[in-house]
């Protein structure tokens, strides 16, 4: 456990870390003795997750409230970490929207980039530098199954996640030889807030649905050792019939027909 803090410093930065994955993967980094700083919206869950953290494995948890949706977000949590030793950055937060493009939102549409990708990037670039000139630290960002494939009415969200997964295949080539440990985290069906607030009808499609602990457990024991980190058999198969064996045409359509009986009517 000791190991894990000493190659990557005193404290992971972990966005969306109260619920879902980002929490699960909260408590993975925390149980190897690394500190925490926790960035979500809402001040009570953040406080209650800190308080557990802390209570749990005896942990440094500190707190930035902020949204990702607008820069002020990415802005503050850059000024609040200014004098920590960053060893490990986690972007955990997710916003997806779901149905026929021509009828989504788009001001929700530039909410998924803007949560996904734009603060992803900010924040990136500025961890990887810092640690860069330490010569040591890890980033682990989070893609989707989504970003391996196309994946029809939820068009956005999968470009987003594609360019996350491509972004960190990228950085590993580049910041290894740095020092600098980068993964890419791509799961697939997860039991989180999130999935469920989707208001898609999981049931009626043939994916199986993981726990956030086990894709955390997963992700964080193949930090630094996997570029691509796929958890679960059935994702992985996905993820590899999509790359090599299923040409983008048939599975647009193999996924269309697929996902179109679940997405809610009114989406439609």
């Amino acid at each position: 456990m000791n190991a894990f803090k000493e190659k990557y410093g005193q404290y992971a930065v972990i966005t969306g870390g109260t619920s879902g994955i980002g929490k699960a993967l909260a408590g993975e980094i925390a149980k190897r003795g690394v500190d925490l700083v926790l960035v979500a919206r809402g001040s009570d869950e953040l406080a209650q997750t800190a308080q557990s953290l802390h209570t749990q494995y005896g942990v440094d948890v500190k707190t930035i409230v902020a949204d990702l949706s607008n820069s002020e977000g990415v802005e503050k949590i850059l000024r609040e970490t200014d004098a920590l030793e960053i060893g490990l950055f986690v972007p955990a937060a997710g916003f997806e929207t779901n149905g026929l493009f021509s009828k989504t939102d788009i001001q929700k549409e530039l909410m998924v980039l803007q949560v996904n990708v734009v603060s992803t990037l900010a924040l990136t670039h500025h961890y990887a530098k810092k640690m860069v000139d330490r010569k040591r630290g890890g980033i682990l960002l989070v893609s989707s199954l989504s970003g391996h494939m196309p994946n029809p009415y939820f068009a956005n969200y999968a470009g987003a996640k594609a360019y996350v997964l491509n972004l960190g295949l990228s950085l590993h080539g580049e910041l290894k030889r740095k020092g600098v440990d980068v993964s890419v985290l791509s799961p697939g069906l997860t039991n989180t807030p999130m999935a469920k607030n989707t208001g898609v009808d999981w049931a009626k499609t043939p994916m199986t649905r993981m726990e956030a602990s086990k894709v955390a457990e997963i992700a964080i024991s193949q930090l630094g050792k996997k570029v691509s980190i796929v958890p679960g058999r059935m994702n992985k198969m996905m993820a590899f019939m999509a790359k090599y064996m299923t040409p983008f045409s048939l599975g647009t359509k193999m996924n269309e027909k697929m996902m179109r009986g679940a997405i809610p009517a009114g989406n439609m």
